[in-house]
């Protein structure tokens, strides 16, 4: 049941609580947003704006990497191999849920569709179908990424053995 409490703007306080969770909620789909234009611009340190100093990042057969410090070198390697042309992949992600656990924590969860796009036409250009866990943590910066796990399903399966926990 909504409060209904007289405020300058019409809005009770539990219509303004569920506005600052709706901002809070756009605050941390745009990291998802950023992740994905900063992967396929190579913009790899620009990873800073939306991943903690302590970000810990599990994925699967390419290891775990902790710190940002790590993940920028990772990620530059991963940049080189892949040809260091923008957009020589893409990250197309999807069905971003997102669960608070306090005003300074959520969870999420989101469908990752990656492609190479430095195959040939005839190849196909699917490298990845996976899902991210992701851990957020409202900084003095705003909202950032302060662990990450990635689940993948497709061509090959690595997934933790918890998985898929209590989703949602």
């Amino acid at each position: 049941m909504t409060t209904k409490e007289p405020s300058d703007n019409g809005l009770s306080t539990d219509e303004i609580a569920r506005l600052r969770r709706l901002l809070d909620e756009d605050d941390i789909r745009q990291l998802a947003t950023l992740y994905a234009q900063y992967m396929d611009h190579g913009y790899i340190d620009r990873l800073r704006e939306i991943f903690t100093d302590d970000i810990v990042c599990e994925y699967g057969p390419y290891g775990v990497w902790e710190g940002i410090e790590t993940v920028i070198t990772n990620y530059e390697k991963v940049k080189v191999d892949l040809g260091g042309s923008p957009f020589a992949a893409m990250h197309a992600g999807s069905a971003h849920w997102i669960e608070f656990g306090s005003d300074n924590t959520a969870r999420g969860r989101r469908q990752l569709m990656d492609f190479l796009l430095t195959r040939a036409p005839e190849e196909n250009p699917i490298l990845w179908l996976a899902m991210y866990d992701d851990q957020y943590r409202k900084t003095e910066d705003g909202w950032k990424v302060c662990h990450t796990r990635l689940q993948f399903f497709w061509p090959e399966r690595h997934t933790n053995d918890d998985f898929p926990g209590d989703f949602p």
